[in-house]
């Protein structure tokens, strides 16, 4: 009885359409996320600077005041992620509750994930406009999701 719950609300979630690809999704953007993230320390291993003193001891880096540019560059990457990507798994989620049309929620979830991968690259290496076109679809998916939460909501 008391493992009745926890199994009837895991099953009720795996049941629902799109629920699947979501948290597929979702994994993928929080470890694309982490890496963005170790990202920043490998960079700045790689020019051996650092911000504190005591991580300069420890790595032998150059104490610096402020950010090396190939740095702030990754750092700024790693900033657009967590301006966009948790916006965009609140609203995925919000879409597979509501019951989103299952074709448009498995575009936006593929178009959203994909396109932050490539803006993530295309970030860190200075591609444009591929940085300017995929942070244009997933902003439009964000936006798609958004519409179809509001009309499923209003029907």
């Amino acid at each position: 009885m008391n493992n009745l719950f926890p199994e009837l609300s895991s099953n009720l979630l795996l049941s629902l359409p799109g629920f699947r690809l979501y948290a597929l999704c979702a994994i993928v953007l929080v470890i694309k996320m982490q890496a963005v993230g170790i990202a920043t320390a490998r960079t700045r291993a790689r020019l051996k600077v650092a911000l504190n003193a005591e991580d300069a001891a420890r790595f032998g880096a150059q104490l610096v005041n402020a950010e090396h540019p190939e740095v702030e560059r990754v750092l700024r990457a790693h900033r657009n992620d967590l301006e966009n990507i948790p916006v965009f798994l609140i609203l995925g989620f919000i879409a597979v509750l509501a019951g989103a049309p299952p074709l448009g929620l498995q575009i936006c979830l593929i178009a959203f994930t994909a396109a932050r991968v490539v803006h993530s690259i295309a970030y860190v290496k200075a591609m444009q406009p591929w940085r300017s076109l995929s942070f244009g679809i997933g902003g439009l998916c964000s936006l798609a999701l958004s519409v179809m939460i509001i009309l499923r909501l209003v029907s």
